[in-house]
């Protein structure tokens, strides 16, 4: 299927995203999907995890939106798996579906690029756009392993127009086709916020899924800063560790389970204890 020729079919994509009082960012992503993807038929499934700040009021205005709600504990994996799992229960049929942040600013025709991707190189693969900075340097994007042993991973792009091939992905723009999403599970339920989408596409990994990373940006979001998590080592011990346990931190039960299933036993003892360490050390 050649999905360039937008004219003669127009592919339906269903968009999956989960937010939270942040107003102005997701109004924002998802009228830059709708304005920027005419050659697109688009829906959108959006969690609102428990908003007070009117998000969903805005977008109950929209074409194609269903917003669910959530408690306010669901966090962005939990966020995520209602959505999954609201998508692969409807009666409806699409051609692809898009996991994506609230937080990205979507280029004009980002989306099509994708699936032109797609339709060109590899219409069975996950593909993965990639976003940059203010500074325009990549920020999210495809994941590569760097160690085969220890859970360190690089964020990447393509430099060539056929894609790179990529372990798993940061899900801030994620186009998957509708038959191999519905062959992967939901994402685990011991994530509860990180994690969660590393874990999603190292199981497309692991079952054989190619996931290809695109050379093109498309469109901008920031990394989150580590002043105020359990990173920041100018807080003391209690809150580093307090943060840390938290569902939005690195809680132990979800880290280990993370690290026990996409590498093994060894590594799991190991650096679930690490973080313990860093904190005690000041680093």
């Amino acid at each position: 299927m050649q999905n360039k020729d937008f004219s003669k079919k127009r592919p339906k994509v269903l968009c999956l995203a989960t937010f939270f009082n942040r107003k102005e960012k997701t109004v924002n992503a998802v009228r830059k999907l709708i304005d920027g993807s005419p050659g697109v038929e688009l829906s959108f499934c959006l969690v609102d995890d428990g908003s007070t700040d009117g998000t969903s009021e805005i977008l109950k205005d929209f074409p194609g939106v269903h917003v669910l709600f959530g408690s306010g504990n669901l966090f962005y994996s939990g966020g995520m798996r209602k959505a999954i799992d609201y998508a692969k229960n409807t009666d409806n049929k699409y051609n692809y579906v898009l996991l994506f942040n609230d937080d990205v600013d979507f280029f004009p025709g980002a989306l099509e690029r994708l699936i032109d991707c797609s339709g060109k190189y590899d219409s069975h693969a996950i593909w993965v756009g990639p976003t940059c900075d203010d500074s325009d340097k990549l920020s999210y994007g495809g994941v590569r392993r760097t160690s085969a042993i220890r859970p360190n991973c690089e964020i990447v792009m393509s430099k060539e127009r056929e894609g790179r091939e990529c372990d798993t992905f940061n899900a801030n723009c994620v186009l998957i086709p509708w038959n191999t999403f519905l062959e992967l599970p939901n994402i685990p339920t011991p994530y509860g916020h990180s994690m969660g989408d590393f874990a999603y596409g190292f199981e497309a990994h692991r079952r054989g899924i190619k996931i290809l990373v695109m050379d093109q940006f498309i469109g901008k979001c920031n990394d989150n800063s580590q002043k105020g998590t359990w990173l920041d080592t100018e807080l003391s011990f209690s809150e580093r560790i307090r943060k840390k346990e938290n569902p939005k931190g690195l809680p132990f039960k979800a880290w280990f389970y993370y690290l026990l299933t996409n590498y093994n036993i060894f590594t799991a003892i190991v650096y679930s204890i690490i973080p313990y360490a860093r904190i005690i050390l000041r680093r």
